[in-house]
């Protein structure tokens, strides 16, 4: 595999921003990315980077990203030396006009984690564990970035409220081991975020429009919190995983010491993002979601190309710079415009082209045609006694983003895949 081929799209951006500005990134982005992720470059760009902040163990170990089988369950991490523990404890509720104990379970997807790094934020900001979250409701999903709110069952406004009553109103248990030393060990343990809020209403039914945060928790928040980008969180804020990639590898990147990297199984990422998808679709889950990640995080030096997942070396994501030294291409030129004409040329000793051309899957018959060959190959060899093209009808009616270009590489890659489980799926009559 090439470097073309390990080279994130937001460095593929960033240096067509270096080389001939927001014109040759919108050029890149017609034939290497797609509209999300050019305007969500372009946005992060212009904006002067804004500081956030999240504490490292929910860094490291993730929330759940859909609702999870048992939601009255405690959520159990493990990362190494990390244990997270989140418990949805019990708040009192009016049921039938009665008052109750009853669990509302644990948080999941986008609205608490876009919540939490809210709150965390403004806690680390300000050096006080009272978080003033805003004059109404309103107010304070905008200061979030939802510039669209709505109100009834399935409201952004409601589904918000819902989350952060589940947050807040969780215990959690956080442990560190330090070295041999133990110097560096803590322990948080049986804390919530804060002791004098469950639920985003007050008993009167008006907003709680401020929250104070446990002095355990907040006191471990301030050492060990982890700096990201406002800006950043607001593209990535309907994704869960886009979320969760993007504070990981800003907790992450930046501790990678060893110049060739850091390799970690795709099994253990999957446990940092608390996905439990079956290991193929979590793979390419995370490649396409990358795309967005690496367009508004562009020096983050990731490769997730291989049977492992590669991270380098990176700056944190505060960092104006579109792309550090350590990720820059030497005698990177210009890039070529597409059919060639007027391009320049590059001699022996210079760079590859930071991007390579994108191809659609093989339209007809694939019994024809130089290109088709290998495809032809791959349908005979792994498909088995079905018919190719049988087989080439089936993978454009059901594969995934079957109409966006890919390289050759990874076409002739996800073909593969694809005719093994068909001809395993189906007996011969």
């Amino acid at each position: 595999m090439t470097q073309d081929d390990r080279t994130p799209l937001g460095h593929q951006y960033a240096l067509a921003m270096l080389s001939g500005g927001a014109d040759e990134v919108r050029e890149l982005a017609e034939y290497a990315g797609t509209q999300l992720t050019l305007d969500a470059f372009l946005r992060v760009q212009d904006e002067e980077p804004v500081p956030a902040f999240l504490h490292s163990a929910l860094c490291a170990m993730s929330l759940p990203t859909k609702r999870p089988k048992n939601e009255f369950e405690p959520i159990i991490r493990e990362d190494g030396r990390y244990a997270l523990a989140i418990n949805p404890r019990p708040v009192l509720q009016d049921v039938d006009g009665k008052r109750v104990m009853k669990s509302l379970g644990v948080p999941f997807g986008s609205y608490p984690r876009v919540a939490l790094i809210y709150i965390l934020s403004q806690a680390v900001q300000q050096r006080s564990r009272d978080v003033f979250l805003g004059r109404n409701f309103t107010d304070w999903m905008r200061r979030l970035g939802y510039q669209t709110i709505s109100y009834g069952p399935r409201g952004t406004a409601n589904l918000m409220k819902q989350q952060v009553d589940r947050l807040l109103a969780c215990e959690w248990q956080i442990r560190w081991d330090g070295g041999e030393t133990d110097q560096n060990a803590f322990a948080v343990r049986d804390v919530k975020i804060s002791n004098e809020y469950a639920g985003s209403l007050d008993k009167d039914g008006a907003f709680a429009r401020e929250i104070r945060m446990s002095e355990v928790f907040y006191q471990h928040l301030v050492e060990h919190a982890v700096p990201l980008n406002e800006v950043a969180i607001r593209e990535l804020k309907g994704t869960p995983t886009a979320l969760d990639l993007y504070t990981y590898l800003a907790y992450r990147l930046p501790r990678v010491t060893a110049g060739r990297g850091q390799a970690i199984s795709w099994d253990q990422l999957a446990k940092h993002l608390g996905n439990a998808a079956d290991s193929k679709r979590f793979r390419q889950t995370v490649r396409e979601t990358m795309q967005l990640v690496s367009s508004v995080y562009p020096n983050a030096n990731i490769d997730v190309s291989g049977r492992k997942v590669v991270l380098h070396p990176s700056p944190a994501p505060l960092e104006k710079k579109l792309v550090g030294t350590h990720l820059r291409l030497v005698g990177v030129e210009p890039r070529k415009k597409r059919g060639g004409e007027g391009a320049k040329t590059k001699g022996p000793n210079t760079a590859k082209q930071t991007v390579e051309d994108l191809l659609a899957f093989p339209s007809g018959s694939l019994q024809y045609g130089k290109r088709e060959e290998a495809f032809l190959r791959i349908g005979r060899d792994k498909g088995a006694p079905w018919d190719v093209d049988l087989m080439a009808g089936e993978f454009r009616r059901g594969f995934p983003d079957v109409s966006r270009k890919r390289t050759e590489k990874e076409w002739l890659r996800v073909w593969e895949s694809f005719v093994t489980s068909y001809a395993k799926r189906r007996k011969p009559c």
